[in-house]
């Protein structure tokens, strides 16, 4: 087949709006483990006076879930104060938790974006006023005004999936479902643009040219029951896919039931992102074939090291970050595998 892949722009991501809506006050945490993490660089200045907030589009998720606790026990490791609040998956909820932890003061802003353009004016206000603000894990228009922004590199580790799954298909015509999180993420579109990059390129320079087709795609609001009735709506329509790539585990772990309800796992290949404890587990049992990394913990790490390394004088930190590109297959997944993990 030909396949005409548009270049990728990374897009790095207002309307501000009144007061206070409810249940979406910022609230002190406690310890998120009984062991404090030991800081892994360290601050020539006292930061025990120093609030940070942390804005997530949701707790709804595991993987939202970790990464506030990861967020949290590497801001307490330097003995600075952490405060958070939860989006609900409302961008109104969102922007005005923001508004209220700028009133209580806090120093440093870590915000994950439900929306790549409502919070411009909101970081922007917010900055400011003197707040550091640092963008995690989902892009916001480059005109928000913030110091530094950290992120997996999807595009990287989508490349990284096709080029696997060309590996391992080869010879074969692929039959390609795509289940995605939801429209007009920037996220899930690099993962995707990049999986079909590393696809035709796997192809291409094995066998001189490519040999697959998208078929189908669905729309699976990064979570496992939705991902379930995408992939159930596309067995319906095409029962001969062979590979399904899903942007995120917990899409995927839900595709995989209605996979075994048709007896199929045999038949389809799922491929993923993030390396949920879950799907590793299957990857170890030969049922999943691989994760590209995308990890809370090193999110959590790298966006606290950067705030700090910017509290103590450093003005010139990187626009973009990234944490390190790695696809998890049988081979190295002992390395990552924690059953013990929260996400």
């Amino acid at each position: 087949m030909r396949i005409s892949l548009s270049k990728l722009v990374i897009a790095l991501t207002g309307i501000s709006i009144a007061l206070s809506i409810a249940g979406c006050n910022p609230k002190p945490q406690g310890s998120t483990t009984n062991t404090r993490l030991q800081p892994s660089i360290t601050s020539k200045k006292d930061l025990s006076k120093i609030t940070v907030g942390y804005c997530s589009p949701s707790l709804n998720a595991s993987f939202y879930v970790a990464l506030n606790k990861a967020v949290q026990a590497n801001v307490e490791s330097y003995g600075m104060k952490f405060i958070s609040v939860d989006g609900q998956g409302d961008i109104t909820k969102q922007i005005t938790g923001i508004e209220d932890m700028v009133a209580k003061g806090v120093k440093v802003l870590i915000i994950n974006p439900l929306d790549y353009k409502a919070l411009v004016s909101t970081v922007n206000a917010a900055t400011q006023a003197g707040v550091a603000v640092f963008i995690l894990d989902s892009y916001i228009d480059p005109s928000a005004h913030y110091v530094s922004s950290v992120f997996a590199n999807n595009t990287l580790n989508g490349e990284l999936v096709g080029e696997w799954v060309a590996e391992k298909m080869a010879g074969k015509k692929i039959n390609a479902a795509i289940i995605s999180g939801n429209q007009g993420n920037e996220a899930g579109k690099e993962k995707r643009l990049g999986f079909l990059s590393g696809l035709a390129e796997g192809q291409l320079r094995t066998q001189g040219k490519t040999n697959f087709t998208v078929i189908s795609q669905g729309w699976g609001g990064w979570a496992n029951n939705e991902g379930l009735k995408a992939m159930e709506d596309i067995l319906s329509a095409h029962p001969d896919i062979n590979v399904l790539m899903a942007e995120n585990d917990a899409m995927a772990l839900g595709a995989l039931r209605a996979v075994k309800e048709l007896g199929k796992e045999t038949n389809i290949m799922v491929v993923a992102f993030d390396g949920q404890k879950e799907a590793l587990k299957l990857i170890k049992q030969n049922k999943y074939g691989v994760a590209a990394l995308n990890s809370p913990n090193r999110l959590g790490k790298l966006v606290v090291e950067s705030a700090v390394r910017y509290l103590n004088g450093d003005k010139y930190l990187d626009r973009v970050m990234y944490t390190q590109s790695i696809l998890i297959d049988k081979n190295n997944v002992d390395q990552f595998y924690d059953e013990k993990a929260a996400f």
